[in-house]
């Protein structure tokens, strides 16, 4: 039990450590693993000499200060959200972890740390699709994205989409209503707050049959930025991704710009289906090489053959 308790204390002083040195601003992903490499563990980092930080020419004298602050900084409210995870059975990953999805390494400012609600297992999953959209469809839509979910999910594939109300919503539910059907939502706020309330019934059901993710702390409201910074794990952790709908100034463009950017497969609706709205879509197929789908089993036979995918990529 002693080394337990030992073992516990320790994970929570390294978590501690991990979430403070997060909060230095200018200090990302890329940054924190260069100090990783640099000094071999977080430890060592607290421990070194201001001297020493600045000679890795990765701390400026603002960064230092602001670090130096941090270290002072009581631990207390960073202990008791980790003691709140624990209590809600809340995985934390980071990115130091083996745990951590590999996909999102290599992305454009991977999250620093993940908040894991359900069965991580399906990270594991090979067979990940994003499936987004407009937050106001048409009922066509609507339907779209809600028949094409279910369909992908009896054939074993993991739905992945962002728990907004719209498309996203009737993605989770196309999957969670086959008999074994698993979807992942990656959400913009922390667990206790989450967003919109409308899906509160939603959500629990996700983390009964799914997974929710998020990168932020359980207490943390969300804001604009968050709920757009999400779009990049979404479809960071999927192997492709499917726009049933989007406007031309919406976060579903946006997120198709993140999917080409990641080299992610890109698909959508046949423009002649007139699923609305579309003005997004049009973009994407000019701009983001997004190659529209008239039926199901194309889409299967594609996804299914990951060598026609990589031409995608290449055209």
């Amino acid at each position: 039990m002693g080394v337990e308790i030992m073992c516990n204390s320790l994970e929570v002083n390294r978590l501690v450590k991990w979430f403070k040195i997060g909060r230095v601003t200018g200090l990302g992903p890329q940054k924190i693993q260069k100090l990783l490499t640099y000094f071999g563990n977080l430890n060592s980092i607290f421990s070194a000499t201001n001297s020493e930080l600045l000679q890795t020419r990765i701390f400026n004298e603002k960064m230092l200060d602001e670090f130096n602050k941090l270290k002072e900084a009581s631990e207390n409210n960073f202990i008791k959200n980790i003691e709140d995870c624990k209590q809600k059975k809340i995985e934390i990953i980071t990115i130091m972890d083996k745990k951590y999805p590999k996909e999102l390494i290599y992305i454009s400012s991977p999250p620093l740390t993940l908040f894991l609600l359900g069965d991580i297992n399906l990270l594991n999953n090979n067979k990940k699709i994003a499936i987004v959209g407009s937050r106001k469809p048409t009922q066509n839509a609507i339907n779209y994205a809600y028949s094409l979910s279910r369909f992908l999910s009896e054939n074993k594939f993991t739905i992945v989409s962002g728990g907004a109300l719209g498309i996203d919503t009737n993605a989770h539910k196309g999957a969670l209503e086959t008999d074994n059907g698993k979807t992942i939502s990656v959400v913009g706020a922390g667990f206790n707050n989450m967003y919109p309330p409308e899906n509160l019934e939603l959500f629990n059901k996700i983390k009964q049959r799914g997974l929710l993710i998020s990168e932020h702390l359980p207490n943390f409201n969300g804001s604009r930025i968050s709920y757009l910074q999400r779009n990049r794990i979404t479809s960071g952790i999927s192997n492709t991704l499917f726009s049933v709908a989007s406007s031309k100034t919406g976060g579903s463009l946006t997120q198709m710009g993140i999917a080409f950017k990641q080299r992610k497969p890109i698909f959508c609706p046949s423009l002649d289906d007139k699923i609305m709205p579309n003005e997004g879509i049009k973009e994407a197929v000019l701009n983001y090489n997004a190659r529209e789908i008239s039926n199901k089993n194309d889409l299967l036979k594609i996804l299914e053959n990951p060598l026609e995918s990589l031409l995608m990529l290449n055209k």
